[in-house]
């Protein structure tokens, strides 16, 4: 990736977010918990088509961590991202529904 790209990612990242964590600091989080379960569920989908080239297959995310626990790095953070991404939402839920 050119430098560019990577600085106008960084840039639009930061603006995002900065947006999210304002809404989140005046008023709720849910948007911020869902935009981090997004994130999340979006790395862990291309990590699992990353193995595909490992395994011959796509890897789900309950197979990623025991991958993890083997020594393959990426598959871990991608279990784990996995599950944050289901983390988030459910937190996402409850503080729309009781928060």
């Amino acid at each position: 990736m050119k430098p560019v790209q990577l600085a106008m990612r960084g840039i639009s990242l930061a603006i995002l977010f900065t947006v999210l964590g304002w809404i989140a600091w005046t008023t709720t989080p849910v948007p911020l918990f869902i935009a981090l379960g997004i994130g999340a569920a979006l790395f862990s989908l291309r990590v699992g088509e990353a193995g595909q080239a490992r395994y011959g297959r796509r890897v789900p995310v309950t197979e990623m961590l025991p991958l993890g626990r083997k020594g393959d790095r990426q598959m871990l953070f991608g279990g784990i991202a996995g599950y944050l991404m289901i983390a988030c939402f459910a937190l996402a839920a409850w503080w729309a529904f009781h928060g």
